[in-house]
């Protein structure tokens, strides 16, 4: 061969050999890209192992780089199955479920393999699987009816009670919305009341008991109470008094704290009682304002208004999307020898588009006290007939569809009164408090019902004001 031809021919082997070392060069360093682009999962919330998580918890997961969402989303399985919504921000998923985990059940989950980062050039993620166990329900409520009540709880399986505050004299209270802080009112020395939060967790977690309801506002004199706290924790709503010189108390007024800065702010008008705040799951605040005769609704973030017209000044509920608004208004029929019959319906308010629906249908009742599921599927509320033949002297526990098709009765005790009603965080049961309006001196029960009326228990003679906790 040649001299001239074998240099031709040893310069291409160079080259190819060249050109193969930087293919190789660059498919290592791609491979140690899409090696070190491999997604991995850094956190998850509630951590595999916690037990007690609570019934409404949301589920966090936390991945090292930004994900193909699709492929996290279809790879995650629950057990139990239970329905809910995904969201992203950022790297991290959580996962809302539409209505609260089983009660003191393992929760199981797995990211099967597969799962792979938004760059094109990652290696998939290995399947992973963890678990963590919720807490069993509980039923808090205020006791004893008959002197300085405390916060309680009470294990309706087991029938352990537990006890929040300590000889406190709390006058009401309310809970965050995944039921484990508590926000509440109670006595001071000067005869007012003050408000106070209590995180059940940190009690929980204070083996020596040194840990003390947080003061929250010193009223002195004044009474603060009825706290009612928003969803989000950002404000808790109350009611304001203030004694006068003669004695008496001024009309009430609801003002609002910032439960970050503690600084007050007075929502309703100064010359008008407004009372009974109640906050919508979207952040709106409900009250009464008995001067106008009317329920008002605000939007803190805006400071929108919008007026419910009503004459009763019931308290009333907000149904789980916060579209409507729940309550009872009086009415005034024709009765028998032409005299006037005053009756109560249930009243849904459409907030946004201010409209009005009777759900109490034709009947001559005193509809009051209705509350919607967590669900937002079921309504239970407390009805009176007023007509001669179904005269009961108490109010029973009824229960309709959200729609207010197919009302039906869960109690029938004619001479009990049937009050406070409190759902069940899986929409299984309910609390309520009964009275006996013919043997008044007999202190209130606190009782538990399922929602097809069986297996009514009674839980806690003297014992109120119910709410479901984790």
């Amino acid at each position: 061969m040649p001299a001239g031809r074998i240099i031709i021919f040893s310069m291409k082997a160079r080259i190819v050999i060249i050109v193969i070392g930087l293919v190789l060069i660059v498919a290592a360093g791609m491979g140690i890209i899409a090696w070190n682009s491999k997604p991995q999962l850094i956190d998850v919330y509630p951590q595999s192992g916690a037990v007690n998580a609570p019934a409404t918890t949301l589920m966090r997961l936390v991945f090292s780089h930004a994900m193909n969402r699709e492929t996290v989303n279809a790879r995650l399985k629950i057990e139990p199955v239970i329905e809910g919504t995904f969201s992203w921000e950022a790297n991290i998923l959580t996962f809302t479920p539409s209505k609260p985990w089983p009660g003191g059940k393992e929760i199981n989950l797995i990211l099967e393999a597969g799962a792979r980062a938004s760059s094109w050039l990652s290696f998939p993620m290995d399947g992973q699987s963890w678990s963590f166990t919720t807490s069993k329900a509980a039923l808090a409520y205020l006791w004893p009816s008959y002197g300085n009540a405390d916060i309680y709880s009470l294990d309706p399986e087991t029938g352990e009670i537990r006890q929040f505050t300590h000889g406190m004299g709390v006058l009401d209270y309310s809970t965050s919305s995944d039921g484990m802080v508590f926000y509440f009112a109670a006595g001071n020395s000067q005869g007012g009341t003050d408000l106070y939060r209590l995180d059940a967790a940190k009690l929980e977690d204070s083996a020596d008991s040194s840990y003390q309801p947080e003061t929250l506002l010193v009223c002195g004199s004044a009474q603060c109470r009825s706290p009612a706290v928003s969803y989000d924790e950002r404000y808790l709503a109350y009611e304001y008094i203030v004694p006068t010189l003669s004695g008496d108390s001024s009309p009430a007024q609801i003002w609002m704290l910032n439960l970050t800065s503690l600084e007050t702010l007075s929502i309703g008008q100064a010359s008008h009682e407004t009372v009974q705040p109640s906050w919508s799951p979207t952040g709106l605040l409900a009250y009464y304002d008995r001067t106008n005769s009317g329920y008002q609704v605000i939007n803190p973030a805006t400071q929108e208004r919008v007026q419910l017209a009503n004459q009763t000044g019931q308290p009333g509920a907000w149904s789980t999307s916060g579209e409507f608004y729940l309550a009872s208004e009086i009415a005034y029929i024709r009765a028998a020898g032409g005299t006037e019959r005053g009756i109560s319906h249930l009243i849904r308010y459409d907030v946004q588009n201010q409209t009005t629906e009777d759900m109490s249908g034709e009947n001559e009742v005193e509809d009051v006290e209705a509350s919607y599921s967590l669900d937002g599927k079921s309504i239970i509320f407390a009805r009176k007939f007023l007509d001669a033949e179904h005269w009961t002297f108490g109010r029973q526990v009824w229960i309709m569809n959200a729609d207010g098709s197919n009302p039906h009765p869960i109690t029938d005790e004619a001479d009990y009164n049937h009050y406070d009603l409190a759902w069940s965080r899986d929409g299984s049961q309910f609390a309520y408090v009964r009275f006996n309006q013919a043997k008044l001196s007999d202190p209130p029960e606190l009782w538990m019902v399922n929602t097809d009326g069986s297996n009514a228990v009674q839980l806690v003679i003297g014992g109120y004001s119910p709410t479901w906790i984790p």
